[in-house]
């Protein structure tokens, strides 16, 4: 009896059986895609150079160098004006003569000092210290060729060499003001301007002085030299003036060129030995090779450092000339050095 009463619930469970579970099938849930919030900045990020460094934007107000220079230009314009002042009033008295010349040497730099307050735009100190030179350049070559081209009762004298220095730095300043700031020049067009009157005035002196007439006399050769170095100085300032609206070189350039000029003028000295002979030219024709020489090396510098110019954001280099070697070769009569590069 004890075993079937314990089967009981066996059976019972036979006769009842649980219920059949529900079958659920689960469905899809239709999902919109959620709209991309608006940013109020790109989502893109700017680009990075190598190892995180974000380039900076360029500055555009001057940089410590450039109103240096035209510190060091304003105090030399100072004291130009003063012995001008001196000049003009017939000071002899040594002492008295440099009180003018003192006062406004420490002037110059304190309008500056004022000037830069707030500080002056890029690009404006270097074309007003560019303007000053160029101005006072063309002064002293004016001032030169009427000196050298006049008899002394007739020549300016040291008072109209100062007037003419004076005139032109000051007009020559204004006008650098004007430019810089209509036109915010690079300061490195302005150091290219600056740079090509003096190779111009100096290729055109040794134009003028070695294509002049043989058996003149220093007293003539230099009237020519004086010609052609005007005559180039303001060759090479239209010329500079012109490429810097197009190119804006870079410091290596510069360095480059001004390398180039040296290079090109010393690698012109053997062919003075050419005109050791008696029946010889004159020595003196020897400057058209090196003003040709020197103007050679200024276009090879340039093209040695490269092409690369400034924007507004940056400064690219591409250099396409390459320089293999430099070697002696023999003349007839000397010898002279042979470049020898390649071209990309």
């Amino acid at each position: 009896m004890k075993r079937l009463f314990a089967l009981l619930p066996s059976a019972a469970l036979l006769a009842n059986p649980a219920p059949a579970r529900a079958q659920v099938t689960a469905q899809p849930v239709q999902t919109q895609p959620l709209p991309a919030p608006s940013l109020p900045f790109p989502q893109q990020p700017p680009p990075v150079a190598p190892f995180g460094y974000v380039q900076p934007a360029p500055s555009r107000t001057r940089s410590g160098t450039e109103i240096t220079v035209l510190y060091s230009a304003a105090a030399v314009y100072g004291v130009g004006m003063g012995v001008w002042f001196g000049a003009e009033a017939g000071i002899k008295d040594p002492g008295l003569f440099l009180i003018a010349p003192a006062i406004l040497g420490v002037a110059g730099p304190v309008g500056v000092y004022f000037l830069d307050k707030p500080s002056m735009p890029r690009g404006l100190p270097a074309a007003i210290a560019s303007g000053m030179v160029i101005g006072a350049g063309e002064g002293i070559g004016l001032a030169s060729y009427q000196f050298a081209t006049r008899n002394s009762e007739d020549a300016w004298g040291f008072r109209g060499l100062s007037r003419a220095t004076a005139i032109g730095a000051t007009l020559g300043g204004v006008g650098g003001f004007a430019l810089g700031y209509l036109q915010e020049p690079s300061p490195k067009s302005s150091l290219l301007t600056s740079s090509g009157v003096v190779w111009g005035a100096a290729i055109g002196g040794m134009f003028g002085y070695g294509a002049s007439g043989a058996g003149i006399g220093y007293g003539r050769a230099n009237d020519s030299a004086a010609l052609g170095g005007l005559i180039g100085f303001n060759v090479g300032l239209a010329a500079a003036a012109g490429l810097s609206t197009v190119y804006i070189p870079s410091y290596r350039a510069l360095t480059y060129m001004w390398a180039g000029a040296g290079i090109g003028a010393a690698a012109s000295l053997p062919v003075y030995l050419a005109y050791a002979g008696k029946d010889s030219p004159p020595a003196k024709r020897g400057l058209v090779f090196s003003g040709t020489t020197t103007m050679l090396g200024i276009v090879a510098g340039a093209l040695l450092a490269g092409t690369g110019s400034d924007s507004a954001s940056s400064e690219s280099s591409s250099q396409f000339a390459h320089l293999d070697y430099i070697l002696p070769m023999p003349t007839a009569n000397g010898a002279v050095l042979a470049l020898g590069g390649r071209l990309e």
